[in-house]
């Protein structure tokens, strides 16, 4: 994707948001973006993405199938839709698998980079998921290089919104910090790499944590 296609999909992303300002959060790719773009340490790792996902309210769902023709994706719990030449995945609260619900997700949405998106605990949540299911694959080690984004991105993690982590994505978590995406986004530079790797660690280590108290709370 070239900038000016870049430019194009970010103003389709701004005028669905225009539409529903208190209804959407972008997720995914574009999502990623806008958290590590927000920040001058970390703008640099913020990559383009070739489509946008958003989670919606039912009702904003409901007027957005005026606006819009959409197609079911019932195997993946989705609806889509093309505008201005690219493809929108849309998460509708209530009919979908994310481990985030979009009610959840929407109330604690952000504003960054003129854009409403998931706030950084859901979307690593989110992230690690993508993760799981895609691992092995291109688009796995894309996730990692997010996941990895992601914790350069978190300095205090916030528990409440920790909640849907579970072990096993913890787990992953553990395994993307020590694999190669430190690497890739240092883009091969091995010193680079070292610190990278260390920053994200400090930030693993956080998000630790902020779980435990959420999951020793729990079990009482």
């Amino acid at each position: 994707m070239d900038d000016d296609e870049w430019k194009r999909l970010l103003r389709a992303a701004r005028e669905i948001q225009e539409w529903f300002p208190e209804g959407v959060a972008f997720i995914g790719g574009l999502a990623v973006y806008a958290q590590a773009a927000d920040r001058a340490e970390t703008a640099k790792f913020a990559s383009m993405s070739h489509d946008a996902d958003f989670m919606i309210l039912l009702p904003d769902f409901a007027d957005l199938r005026d606006i819009e023709v959409l197609t079911p994706n019932r195997r993946l719990g989705k609806q889509q839709f093309s505008k201005d030449g690219f493809e929108f995945d849309v998460y509708v609260e209530g009919q979908h698998d994310l481990p985030v619900p979009a009610a959840e997700a929407v109330a604690w949405s952000q504003s960054k980079r003129e854009l409403r998106v998931v706030c950084l605990e859901h979307l690593l949540v989110l992230k690690l998921k993508a993760y799981a299911d895609r691992k092995g694959t291109g688009k796995g080690s894309k996730d990692e290089d997010d996941v990895i984004t992601l914790l350069l991105v978190g300095e205090a993690w916030r528990k409440d919104c920790l909640t849907r982590l579970t072990e096993q994505t913890l787990g992953d978590l553990e395994r993307i910090v020590l694999g190669d995406a430190p690497t890739r986004l240092a883009r091969g530079n091995l010193h680079e790499a070292k610190a990278i790797r260390a920053r994200a660690r400090t930030s693993l280590d956080a998000v630790c944590k902020a779980y435990a108290v959420n999951y020793g709370s729990g079990r009482q």
